[in-house]
C-alpha cells in the first residue's frame, strides 16, 4: 500500500513539473488559448520582413507612362522625308480632373503625347502650360476614376530619408528604385540649385515619375542623373547621384499653370554675391537696359534692403523678387561708396527681355 502511494505521489510530482515547464515554454496556455499549430511545427518562425509595399501600392497607380511623338525633318541626306520620333518618361496624377505633372524636356516639341495609365486605359493628354526654369509641364485628361496620388501640403523632406522612385525606364513597365536624400533644397548646385538629391537610380523614362517617401507620398518630380565631362569632353553620367524637383516647388508651379497658363516671375536684371562678415549683398552686375539699370543700381552697390526688408541673402533676395509681380515698384536701398542711397525700381519680367 505504501509503495503504491509512493509511486501515485511520485507520478504527480513529476506531472506537475512537466507541467510548469509547459506553461513557462507556451506563454499562450497561461492566458487559455490553447496550444498553437506552430508549437507542434519543426519549421523555424521568421522575423516579419521590411517591406515598403503599402508605399508602393499607395503611390504606384498614380504613376503613369508618357509617350510623346514628334515629326522631324529627314536627315542630310533625305531632307523631303520626315522622321517620326516617340520620346518616353512618366507622370504623375495630381488630381481627380485629371492634371498630371511631368517635365518639359519629356514632351518638348511634341505633336502628340499619348498617356498610359497602370489599370491598362491608354488616353490622349493635353498640354496645359510649361515652365522652363524648373523643367515641369503640366498634362491634362478627360478621364474618370484616377488614382491620385497621396499629398501632404509639407512633406518634411529630410536628409537620410529613404525615398523611392517610380517610372516607367526603357518602358519596361513600372519599377521602383530606392534610395537616400543626401540633400535638400539648395545646394549651390547650378542647374539643379532647387533640386533633392539622392542616390535613386533613374534612367530613360523616369523623367516626370514620382519621388515618394516610405509611407507613399509624394515629395518631388524625377528629373535627371547628374551628368560631367569625361577626359574626352564626352557627357557621362554619374551613378549615385539624382535629382527631383521638391513637391512644394512643383505643386506651386502647377497650380499656377493651371490658373494663368504659365509661370509669372519678377526680375530686376542683376547679379550679386554675398558680402561676408557685413550687411547686405554686393551688386556685381547689372544689365544693360534692364529695369535695374534703370531704376539706378550700379554694380559695387550694396543691396541692404527691400521694401525696409533686410538683404542679406542672395538666394531670398532672388527669390523675393522672382515672387514679385512684374509692374510693383520696390524701393531699394543701397549702399554707394560708403553712402546711402534709396532707389525706386519697378520689377520686369523675366523673360520678357527687360
Amino acid at each position: 500500500m505504501k509503495q503504491t502511494f509512493a509511486f501515485l505521489f511520485k507520478a504527480a510530482l513529476v506531472g506537475m513539473i512537466i507541467s510548469a515547464v509547459i506553461l513557462l515554454m507556451v506563454p499562450d496556455l497561461r492566458q487559455g488559448s490553447g496550444v498553437p499549430l506552430s508549437f507542434f511545427s519543426s519549421r523555424q518562425q521568421t522575423a516579419e520582413k521590411l517591406s515598403f509595399n503599402h508605399a508602393v501600392n499607395s503611390a504606384g497607380p498614380a504613376v503613369v507612362n508618357i509617350y510623346s511623338q514628334s515629326i522631324e525633318s529627314g536627315s542630310i541626306y533625305n531632307k523631303s522625308q520626315p522622321v517620326e520620333r516617340t520620346s518616353l518618361g512618366s507622370g504623375v496624377i495630381m488630381t481627380e480632373d485629371g492634371f498630371i505633372l511631368t517635365c518639359l524636356h519629356v514632351i518638348a516639341n511634341a505633336n502628340s503625347i499619348l498617356v498610359g495609365l497602370q489599370d491598362g486605359r491608354r488616353v490622349e493628354a493635353q498640354i496645359v502650360g510649361y515652365d522652363p526654369y524648373t523643367d515641369l509641364a503640366v498634362l491634362k485628361v478627360s478621364q474618370d476614376n484616377l488614382h491620385v496620388i497621396a499629398q501632404l501640403e509639407d512633406p518634411a523632406t529630410r536628409v537620410g530619408d529613404l525615398v523611392l522612385a517610380i517610372g516607367n525606364p526603357y518602358n519596361l513597365g513600372q519599377t521602383i528604385t530606392q534610395g537616400v536624400v543626401s540633400r535638400v533644397g539648395r545646394n549651390g548646385l547650378a542647374a539643379y540649385f532647387d533640386f533633392i538629391q539622392m542616390d535613386a537610380v533613374l534612367n530613360e523614362g523616369n523623367s516626370g515619375g514620382a519621388l515618394v517617401d516610405s509611407n507613399g507620398y509624394l515629395i518631388g518630380i524625377n528629373n535627371a542623373n547628374f551628368k560631367t565631362l569625361d577626359s574626352r569632353r564626352r557627357v557621362k553620367e554619374v551613378d549615385g547621384v539624382s535629382f527631383a524637383i521638391p513637391y512644394g516647388l512643383a505643386k506651386k508651379v502647377m497650380d499656377e499653370i493651371v490658373a494663368n497658363g504659365k509661370v509669372t516671375r519678377g526680375q530686376l536684371g542683376v547679379g550679386a554675391q554675398e558680402v561676408y562678415g557685413h550687411s547686405g549683398i554686393m551688386i556685381t552686375s547689372v544689365t544693360p537696359g534692364s529695369s535695374a539699370d534703370l531704376g539706378g543700381i550700379r554694380a559695387q552697390d550694396v543691396l541692404l534692403a527691400i521694401n525696409g526688408h533686410a538683404s542679406d541673402s542672395v538666394t531670398q533676395t532672388l527669390d523675393f523678387i522672382a515672387e514679385t509681380k512684374p509692374g510693383t515698384v520696390l524701393e531699394i536701398e543701397v549702399s554707394r561708396d560708403g553712402q546711402p542711397v534709396t532707389l525706386a525700381v519697378t520689377v520686369a519680367e523675366l523673360g520678357s527681355g527687360n
